[in-house]
């Protein structure tokens, strides 16, 4: 007869013992459940973009947990398992104790931030020590937000942003009113970089204080270009008297590149003129 004991570790040497050898994994503006198969007999590390305020999970499941600022570390608990034979009237164990790491259950982990709540499903795997580094890259990849706001609060700048990192992160905008353009504003030509984009009006959200265009800009040449300067396009589809709020070039990739055939966008937000 076999007895399987948990065994009870203390994870106190995880940050030297994780980074020795490890799988590594980027997960980027992760907003759902995210499966995960992490090591199961090794100590896996779990880096967040901001500070780790709480840790939920299935304490049945025997998940060990350590939280350092941003960072977790995490292990399946090993079990000792037992041959047990029975002598007369008692029970003893047999040979020599075996420690094993395939009885570990996969294991549902919330974790809570400064910033945001996140959400796992780990799965215990024959494999590496594993890192999961979470990004938030709304934020990095918009490459400027330039505002013009001549004695507007900072409450104003901060609707802007978060008006902005609404729209690429396809949240729904309360109170506008959206309508699908599709329409083609024309070729602007770049003298920095000898090369014509293509700009289309995509979208706009049509509120009762901000109006909000949102333009597609298309590398249609053979090669990866940046734009050196947005007000060059801006100002190009933009009429010079209309009160503006923000801009906001927005390339899609951790590169500020376009690809060939590519596209970014901006994002341009007014006054609403209610003339």
């Amino acid at each position: 007869m076999k007895q399987m004991k948990k065994l009870n570790i203390i994870l106190s040497v995880l940050v030297s013992l994780s980074s020795l050898s490890a799988k590594n994994i980027v997960i980027d503006n992760l907003n759902s459940t995210k499966h995960i198969n992490l090591s199961r007999s090794d100590t896996n590390r779990l880096v967040f973009p901001s500070q780790i305020k709480k840790q939920i999970s299935s304490q049945e499941k025997d998940l060990l947990v350590t939280v350092t600022g941003n960072e977790m570390f995490v292990k399946f608990a090993p079990y000792r398992e037992e041959e047990q034979v029975k002598v007369g009237a008692k029970t003893v164990t047999k040979g020599t104790s075996n420690i094993v790491y395939n009885k570990a259950m996969v294991n549902e982990l919330f974790v809570v931030t400064e910033d945001k709540t996140y959400s796992f499903i780990l799965h215990p795997k024959k494999q590496e020590s594993t890192i999961v580094t979470i990004t938030e890259s709304f934020k990095n990849k918009i490459k400027d937000i330039k505002l013009d706001l001549k004695g507007d609060t900072s409450f104003v700048k901060h609707i802007a942003n978060d008006l902005t990192l609404n729209i690429l992160n396809n949240s729904p905008l309360r109170g506008y009113e959206t309508k699908d353009i599709n329409k083609e504003v024309g070729s602007v030509y770049i003298p920095e970089i000898r090369a014509n984009m293509d700009v289309t009006l995509f979208r706009t959200y049509n509120g009762y204080k901000y109006t909000i265009n949102e333009y597609n800009i298309k590398n249609s040449n053979d090669f990866i270009l940046s734009i050196p300067d947005t007000k060059k396009i801006l100002y190009s589809i933009v009429n010079r008297k209309e009160l503006l709020v923000s801009y906001t070039l927005y390339y899609g990739n951790r590169i500020y590149k376009i690809l060939p055939n590519d596209e970014a966008k901006l994002i341009v937000i007014k006054y609403t003129n209610k003339g």
